[in-house]
């Protein structure tokens, strides 16, 4: 068994950016760009934009063991821009640094809000000089330990929450971990949970997630951990709580089977210390994502999704296409993409730990860049005596891809902080993921401003689903949601808009309301009805105990 690992990564010797690019091999019909890479950015773990085009970076150059080895902080956030428009990162800057561990970030507001346990902590520049002078803690008490394990995440929900990966501490996370908000203490537990920065709100909600928790355009959510590349979170945890005497169920459902699947990459085997039996498959997923845009896969059928799983000690990243399966979805290997997963580098320092739908509807890829990613707590002790003098080595790099479409152009990401309140109303009907997103997330910050009007036109008549179910949300968001509205969408004939109409009726449990939403109760949809389920248990109606 031991004769096909003698190859020792001392062997290997990092490589330039343009020398690592030249290294990895996509599907025909795609190509990859190089966006950034040292020195603009070094040990890149997330991204996002903000309403500018900027793009932010969370980077963690404390990992593994901390500045010192004996964990003194080292994270930054910093913000790149392509001043000259032609797709690559010019300039760079350091917008805040001695982060501990910092491990994700969402633009908010007019900064940032960046998980470093034990803290999410939203950083702002008050005086207009590109650094962080103003920061608030927004949640205290995050489990801290081992670096890799550590909440993580944060994503815009459609329900008008943040969304927070607890990590993956699981049965070491405790039962008495408490969370700290505005609002006072929350028991988590080992769940994953959502809040509100401007308020201190915070729930529990099911987990926990390792490294990522993403949704897909209807408010679905997914998880990933090491051997696990994605999973499906069926049950939210704000319906199991509900009665504490019944012991529920897993509320999870591996989309991608079996455990620790195999993978098909491009470089040569690293060296192992331990589970020799899991080379060639999974064993450091991480950051599992839905592809939210058209620009990759046009004319992709109704029903299936593309999902992209990072696999940072095989360097490379595995493409799954998601398909409705019940009330939840399976996965199988893109048929025709050839030996190699999607993104597979010939390049052993090439380290995958996230990707993102981008603005401009390409894949992005953030590559931590290092010689090792193991944490040395994982490794034996003659592993641990080997490596020492490696772990940090490529602290000084790091590089940020883009998989484009080999021939045509991107879309134009646009900005969204020059629209007025109409233009943002009229950006919810974008195919892109961040710009909904991020437009929904704009509305609902300044509701004084919205145009009540033209939103629920956009509610009610846009052709474009995913335009209507954003429209609700934010009207959801604004405190604005009637009656009507609730009425108008459960009768939809997406069955994205029916789900989520189900949700946001919880709290209008009138009578036209309950009527329409019992009327599901045959819904063509098993989403739906299994929505409605969990939805009628809201209700302390009769109606809703015989749709039951």
């Amino acid at each position: 068994t031991t004769e096909i690992y003698t190859l020792s990564l001392h062997d290997a010797l990092p490589i330039s950016p343009q020398e690592s690019l030249a290294r990895i091999h996509v599907p025909p019909g795609f190509r990859v760009e190089l966006v950034a890479a040292e020195p603009l950015t070094v040990d890149p773990v997330a991204i996002d934009w903000d309403p500018a085009g900027r793009l932010w970076v969370a980077e963690m150059s404390d990992y593994p063991l901390g500045m010192d080895g004996r964990g003194q902080p080292g994270g930054r956030v910093r913000v790149l821009e392509d001043t000259d428009g032609d797709g690559v990162m010019d300039r760079s800057r350091v917008f805040a640094e001695g982060l501990n561990f910092p491990t994700g970030l969402l633009t908010w507001r007019d900064g940032v809000l960046v998980t470093a346990a034990p803290e999410i902590v939203l950083l702002r520049d008050t005086d207009g000089d590109g650094s962080a002078d103003r920061r608030e803690v927004v949640v205290r008490g995050l489990l801290e330990g081992n670096q890799q394990l550590r909440a993580n995440g944060l994503r815009w929900g459609l329900d008008n929450w943040v969304y927070c990966a607890a990590g993956g501490h699981h049965g070491n996370y405790g039962v008495g971990t408490r969370l700290r908000t505005a609002k006072g203490e929350v028991l988590v537990g080992s769940r994953d949970f959502r809040f509100r920065p401007d308020t201190g709100e915070l729930e529990q909600e099911s987990g926990p997630s390792q490294y990522g928790r993403n949704r897909d355009d209807w408010g679905r959510w997914f998880g990933t951990q090491n051997i696990r590349p994605l999973w499906h979170y069926v049950l939210a945890d704000r319906y199991l709580r509900r009665n504490p005497h019944v012991a529920a169920p897993d509320p999870t459902r591996q989309v991608v089977v079996p455990l620790s699947p195999k993978v098909y990459p491009a470089s040569a085997p690293e060296k192992r210390f331990h589970s020799f039996n899991e080379a060639g498959h999974f064993t450091s997923a991480c950051a599992g994502t839905i592809y939210r845009d058209e620009v990759l896969f046009p004319g992709t059928p109704p029903g299936v999704q593309h999902a992209f799983t990072c696999e940072p000690f095989h360097n490379l990243v595995q493409h799954n296409q998601v398909m409705e399966d019940g009330v939840s979805f399976r996965a199988e290997r893109v048929p025709g993409e050839g030996e190699l997963d999607f993104f597979a580098s010939e390049d052993r320092w090439c380290r995958p730990v996230m990707t993102r739908t981008g603005p401009d509807g390409a894949l992005w890829v953030v590559d931590m860049y290092r010689y090792m990613i193991e944490h040395p707590e994982w490794l034996p002790p003659e592993g641990k005596a080997e490596l020492l003098p490696h772990y940090r080595l490529g602290d000084d790099r790091g590089r940020i891809y883009r998989v484009v479409p080999a021939t045509g152009t991107l879309r134009a990401a646009g900005r969204l902080d020059t629209l007025d309140p109409a233009g943002l109303v009229a950006a919810l009907d974008s195919p892109n993921e961040w710009r909904r997103d991020k437009a929904h997330q704009l509305l609902v910050q300044q509701p004084e401003r919205v145009d009540l009007v033209s939103l629920r036109k956009v509610a009610r008549a846009v052709n474009r689903p995913l335009a209507r179910v954003h429209a609700l949300a934010v009207l959801e968001g604004i405190g604005a949601l009637q009656e009507e509205d609730i009425a108008k969408a459960l009768e939809d004939p997406h069955p994205g808009v029916r789900e989520n109409a189900l949700r946001m009726a919880e709290s209008h449990g009138t009578t036209q309301v309950l009527a329409r939403a019992t009327a599901l109760v045959r819904d063509p949809s098993p989403k739906v009805r299994l929505q409605l389920a969990l939805t009628l248990g809201e209700w302390e109606h009769l109606e809703a105990g015989r749709a039951l």
